[in-house]
């Protein structure tokens, strides 16, 4: 089911699906334009364990203010992360260590001119501008570390057998190191959030066909009907924001 929201200064869509072969979605998203915060979470665990906690994460969002300082606000973005971070983390050790309940997570916070993401694991950021496309998040998984050490090229790490395994997620360990990036926004900027599940199945001259919609509905319909037209193996969802 396709979601809308609109601020003054944004309009923004988003989907998930199961995908074609899972039954359970563990995927997670938030969109509020108004307040300026996007995310999508990306479960680990199975059983629904991942669903609760890519859950815990995008609700543990939904309070961060909406005015005041950018800087602020990633602060209180980071505080909350890692405030699911332990709670996860302290229920593994309780309750069972040998098991994963944990998410990885895309955050996008704007506020006019500019914005930031703040990540942790394989979930993207992508900014189309004049019909270029940038990837503003890195990964944190195996394949990119190998990538880095050009033991892998960025084409071969997506179709590797590991390339599922992240380095850094919510709730995995006691310490959660969260990565961040600002930049400028210009009017036009479509910007992309989404799980491994989107990117995996889509090649970059796809994405840019779906993001040079105008309608961040349109953009997210495209985006999705191209990766379930894939093998869409994993859980797919998409997040679209447009600065108006």
């Amino acid at each position: 089911m396709l979601r809308r929201s609109s601020g003054k200064c944004w309009s923004s869509a988003a989907a998930t699906s199961a995908g074609n072969v899972r039954t359970d979605n563990e995927d997670t998203y938030l969109i509020h334009a108004e307040n300026g915060i996007w995310a999508v979470a990306d479960g680990m665990g199975g059983h629904q364990l991942g669903g609760l906690a890519s859950q815990l994460v995008a609700e543990s969002l939904l309070d961060i203010p909406a005015g005041g300082d950018l800087d602020r606000r990633l602060e209180h973005v980071a505080t909350a992360l890692q405030w699911v971070n332990f709670h996860l983390s302290c229920e593994r050790t309780l309750v069972d260590p040998q098991q994963i309940m944990g998410s990885t997570v895309m955050t996008l916070v704007a506020q006019s001119g500019r914005a930031a993401c703040i990540w942790a694991g394989d979930c993207r950021c992508y900014l189309l501008r004049c019909g270029v496309l940038f990837q503003i998040s890195e990964d944190h998984s195996l394949v990119q570390q190998w990538v880095d050490a050009k033991r892998l090229t960025a084409e071969e790490a997506i179709q590797h057998p590991h390339s599922n395994i992240v380095t850094r997620a919510i709730g995995v360990s006691r310490e959660l190191v969260l990565e961040s990036v600002e930049f400028e926004l210009y009017s036009g900027d479509m910007l992309l959030l989404c799980t491994d599940g989107l990117y995996r199945g889509l090649s970059a001259g796809i994405i840019i066909r779906c993001l040079s919609f105008a309608e961040p509905e349109k953009a997210v319909q495209a985006l999705m009907q191209h990766a379930l037209a894939g093998a869409a193996k994993d859980n797919v969802t998409a997040v679209v924001v447009r600065n108006n």
